[in-house]
């Protein structure tokens, strides 16, 4: 029996060309446009031009961040003022807070002010600059001015020399207390500036 080749030549197309081209080949009126959809099958999708629209505003607020005053720069505060009263209240400096430090700097020398809070255990304080203008090779040192208060509380300064024109400095300043077991004594910054500039 011969192979009936017609029967294959519809499938040959279909790979070929597609089926749509197929089924417009096999249409009765092939290459006339349909407007209407095919009989018993779906309605035809009409897809419209669509138009950009701005994102909506957030029904939430926003966060607002509310850091907590940790690392190098002191508090954004200015120094106390002095105790109302003829005694010292009984404090004794907190380790984990740093105050800001007042400062007025000259040409080679600065002056800090700040206000001693006193406590039973303290002993003294030590005055630093730390130079924020890097030279080649090693950074100077200042070291330290040793400030012991003359009364048991108030307003105190410290002065502190050597320093260079036209610098920017950090100032600090150390307590030095007793320590509340065993002997000896602990020291830890209470108060920090900015950087301030020599003239």
């Amino acid at each position: 029996m011969r192979p009936r080749y017609w029967a294959v030549l519809p499938v040959a197309l279909a790979l070929l060309t597609g089926c749509n081209s197929v089924s417009s080949l096999l249409s009765p009126t092939a290459g006339t446009p349909s407007t209407s959809p095919p009989s018993g099958g779906p309605g035809w999708i009409r897809v419209a031009q669509g138009s950009p629209t701005p994102m909506p505003a957030p029904s939430y607020r926003a966060p607002s961040p509310s850091p907590a005053p940790t690392g190098f720069l002191p508090r954004p505060s200015t120094t106390p003022g002095p105790t109302v009263g003829p005694t010292c209240e009984p404090k004794t400096y907190n380790f984990s807070r740093i105050d800001a430090l007042d400062v007025t700097t000259g040409t080679t020398s600065a002056v800090a002010t700040w206000y001693n809070i006193g406590g039973y255990n303290l002993v003294e304080f030590r005055l630093t600059a730390i130079s924020q203008d890097l030279v080649v090779g090693s950074q100077h040192n200042y070291g330290f001015v040793t400030i012991k208060p003359a009364a048991p509380c108030g307003m105190m300064t410290g002065r502190i020399t050597g320093l260079k024109p036209k610098t920017g400095y950090v100032f600090s300043v150390d307590a030095v207390v007793l320590r509340r077991s065993g002997d000896g004594t602990h020291a830890a910054t209470v108060y920090r500036s900015h950087v301030f500039r020599t003239k």
